[in-house]
């Protein structure tokens, strides 16, 4: 049986490294863009001051250290003398990589997902502990430094992942073969940096799956278009309600089935909704600026609908950078002493100050910034695809 498997699988698993291989060389943009050479030079920079503070400081290391082998000779002792009664380290509430019961219940796999949570956990603490690294600096080496420990789980090796291994035997290796070839369309369809497709591009159609909420577009230019909903009731109020989503995101991220749609829950409550569709930009709009969003987008809307209403105010929404959007309409407006033409302003987690701008403050330093409009230019737009990879390394335990 075993023969049988091996000899199979190892001619399929050649035949597809030599087509790797081959598709390599002729993508290798991916692995060579600027983003990523940055990012790796910046890393570097990093772990040098690292290095250089932990230097000064291996009192608390060396503690840490102690600490660890006495808690992973424990795991040890635990695993050998109870099998997996007792667990010293568990993993975090909804850590869906060790949710298959052989995590808990087979001694060797617990011991397995034990030390790798007790190493995770001391490196984080290490990184922690070490003094004189300024604020920016450290949120990097964190943050990078999560990357590379979640890369390393147990869970994303055959060997130490027993829901994978079995599935491998089962389906005599068919399924690893599989899993390569869309690594190889993932590398394909990338951009400037590896993407991996987190669901079934051909799964969903908009207006069937997605945006089923009825409307038409009632004002389009170079940079959105404008829609407006159908109403769901007898009497709508007479102040419209404008919606700014981001331009990262399709308009339907608000409006995604009859079930889970915001759209239709605000029709279904009387309000006349219209919502702003962005334009995916090319290299046309290589020109466009942020001020142009605010002075060709959110404020022709605006225009748009007083002229389709005649109110002379509309309530508006913005999410995410939709939201700064608007709040840079809004100042806008103030800033030429207009009337009043928003008269109110909602918003979906929005950032408004860029100071503290969260996890994401990892990519925002001088030399990815520089990469990254290296590559816009050359293109005359930011690609999505690089920017979709950007957020999912938010939530990289969940996502990769």
């Amino acid at each position: 049986m075993f023969q049988h498997f091996f000899s199979d699988y190892l001619v399929k698993l050649q035949e597809t490294n030599q087509q790797w291989w081959h598709d390599f060389e002729v993508n290798k943009a991916v692995v060579n863009s600027p983003l990523n050479k940055a990012m790796q030079e910046v890393n570097f920079e990093d772990t040098a001051k690292l290095f250089e503070q932990a230097a000064n400081q291996p009192a608390a290391i060396l503690k840490l250290q102690a600490e660890w082998w006495e808690q992973q000779l424990q795991i040890w002792q635990n695993v050998a003398l109870a099998g997996n009664q007792t667990q010293l380290i568990e993993a975090e509430k909804g850590d869906k990589r060790f949710s298959n019961d052989a995590w808990q219940q087979e001694a060797m796999y617990s011991f397995i997902k034990q030390s790798y949570l007790l190493f995770s956990k001391t490196y984080l603490d290490t990184l922690d502990s070490i003094e004189g690294l300024d604020e920016k600096t450290k949120e990097r080496i964190t943050f990078f430094s999560r990357q590379a420990i979640n890369a390393l789980s147990p869970s994303n090796f055959i060997a130490t992942n027993p829901e994978l291994l079995k599935l491998t035997l089962e389906q005599n290796g068919e399924n690893l073969l599989t899993g390569l070839e869309k690594l190889k369309e993932d590398v394909e369809s990338s951009a400037d940096i590896l993407k991996v497709r987190m669901t079934n591009n051909n799964a969903f159609r908009v207006g069937d799956d997605v945006a089923t909420t009825a409307g038409d577009v009632v004002f389009q230019n170079e940079l959105f278009e404008l829609i407006q909903y159908r109403p769901l009731t007898e009497k709508v109020n007479a102040t419209p309600l404008l919606i700014v989503p981001p331009f990262i995101n399709k308009y339907y991220i608000l409006d995604l089935t009859a079930k889970n749609s915001m759209v239709r829950w605000l029709l279904e409550q009387g309000h006349s909704v219209f919502m702003m569709s962005w334009r995916n930009p090319g290299k046309e709009q290589a020109q466009v600026e942020f001020g142009d969003y605010v002075t060709e987008g959110v404020a022709k809307a605006v225009t748009a609908i007083e002229d389709i209403t005649g109110q002379e105010q509309i309530n508006a929404a913005g999410y995410c950078i939709g939201g700064t959007v608007l709040a840079s309409t809004v100042a806008y407006y103030a800033a030429k002493r207009m009337k009043k033409r928003i008269k109110s302003a909602t918003f979906f987690t929005t950032l408004l100050d860029f100071s503290q701008p969260g996890e994401v403050g990892a990519y925002i330093n001088d030399t990815i910034i520089s990469a990254i409009e290296t590559q816009n230019n050359a293109k005359g737009y930011m690609d999505g695809r690089s920017l979709s990879v950007t957020f999912s390394l938010l939530r990289e335990n969940s996502l990769y």
